[in-house]
C-alpha cells in the first residue's frame, strides 16, 4: 500500500507531465508543489525522476485499464463516452493545458519512458479488444478498431488543447460510435465467399 507522500508524488507527477511533458518535469518543483521534502523523492523513488515518471504513467494507465475492465458488458459506446466525459472535465478545469501523460511519455527523449507508454497503450488496446468482440466486432478486426479508438481519443485531446475548444471531442465521440456500430455489423472478412 503506497504511503500518502508517495501517492501524492505520483499523482502530482502525472499532473505535471500532462501539462509540461516528461522532459520538462522538475523534481524540485514537484516536491514544492506537493509540499514534500525533496529527499522524499529519492526515498520513495531511488531511481530518481525516471522511476517516478514511470510510476506516474503506469498509475494513469492502470486507472484507465481498470475502468475499461470495469465497464465490460456495457459496451464500447459506454467506454468512449466515459473517457470523453472525463477529458471534457480535465480540459475545462485545466483551461485546455492538460494532456495525456501516457502520450507525453510516448514522445519523451528517454526510451525507457517510451517503453512504459507502449506497455500502457498495449493494456488499453487489449482491454478494448475484449469489449469490441463482446460488441460483435469480428476478432480479426477488433485490434485495428481498438487502436483507432485510442489514436482518435488521444488526437481529439490534442486538437481540443490546440483550439481551446471541446468540439473535437464531440466530433470524435460521434464518429467512433459510428465506427464501432459499423464494424460490429460487418461480416467477418472472407465470410460468405
Amino acid at each position: 500500500m503506497p504511503t500518502d507522500t508517495r501517492a501524492r508524488m505520483v499523482t502530482g507527477a502525472a499532473r505535471m507531465i500532462s501539462r509540461r511533458g516528461v522532459d520538462a518535469m522538475s523534481l524540485r518543483e514537484l516536491a514544492e508543489q506537493e509540499g514534500v521534502p525533496l529527499g522524499s523523492t529519492y526515498h520513495h523513488f531511488p531511481g530518481g525522476k525516471a522511476e517516478l515518471v514511470d510510476a506516474a504513467v503506469n498509475h494513469v494507465g492502470d486507472r484507465v485499464a481498470e475502468s475499461i475492465a470495469g465497464t465490460r458488458g456495457q459496451g464500447t459506446e459506454h467506454i468512449v463516452r466515459w473517457v470523453l466525459h472525463a477529458w471534457r472535465r480535465i480540459l475545462i478545469k485545466s483551461d485546455f493545458r492538460a494532456g495525456c501523460p501516457v502520450l507525453a511519455a510516448a514522445v519523451a527523449k528517454d526510451e525507457r519512458h517510451r517503453d512504459t507508454a507502449r506497455a500502457v497503450f498495449g493494456r488499453w488496446t487489449d482491454g478494448l479488444i475484449d469489449v469490441l468482440i463482446e460488441d460483435g466486432v469480428p476478432p480479426v478486426r477488433a485490434p485495428s478498431v481498438a487502436r483507432t479508438i485510442i489514436a482518435s481519443l488521444e488526437g481529439a485531446v490534442g486538437l481540443a488543447r490546440a483550439f481551446g475548444q471541446i468540439g473535437p471531442l464531440d466530433d470524435v465521440e460521434a464518429e467512433l460510435i459510428r465506427l464501432v456500430a459499423a464494424a460490429a455489423g460487418e461480416p467477418a472478412p472472407g465470410a460468405g465467399r
